[in-house]
């Protein structure tokens, strides 16, 4: 019997231990949150200026199609170019105004590459109509 006791004992400190170690990684997967991962899709430019072109192109009326055309053939290289699901880190969110549009832009960096990768949307115009009937 005295030996069962020892073997149960030692049991007990081994669950203690791994119940520790535990919460010691459940810790450190919570604080490293912030930078989760998700599966991220859609038309993506290479630089921040490149995406706000793109937005503005849309912002006349095109595609995203059409508009993502228009920037690579104004630079004259690849940027903008249309993503099927990929993981990505969310990186860091901003509101731009540039030529009376307002612009809200977030940066992205794609996994496995680690390359970063900028998408945005038009939140409105800044300009002013001239008349009401052109509103």
């Amino acid at each position: 019997m005295p030996d069962g006791g020892v073997s149960r004992a030692f049991s007990l400190k081994k669950i203690a231990v791994l119940t520790a170690l535990g919460a010691v990684f459940a810790a450190h997967g919570a604080s490293a949150g912030g930078e989760q991962a998700e599966r991220v899709r859609g038309y993506f430019c290479n630089a921040e200026a490149d995406q706000i072109a793109f937005l503005n192109f849309k912002a006349r009326g095109e595609t995203e199609i059409m508009a993502a055309n228009a920037v690579n053939k104004q630079i004259a290289k690849m940027s903008c170019a249309p993503y099927l699901p990929a993981m990505a880190i969310p990186g860091k969110e901003q509101t731009v105004m540039k030529d009376g549009l307002v612009y809200k832009l977030q940066s992205f960096t794609f996994l496995p590459e680690k390359v970063e990768r900028w998408s945005g949307t038009v939140l409105g115009s800044l300009q002013v109509t001239t008349k009401d009937q052109d509103i």
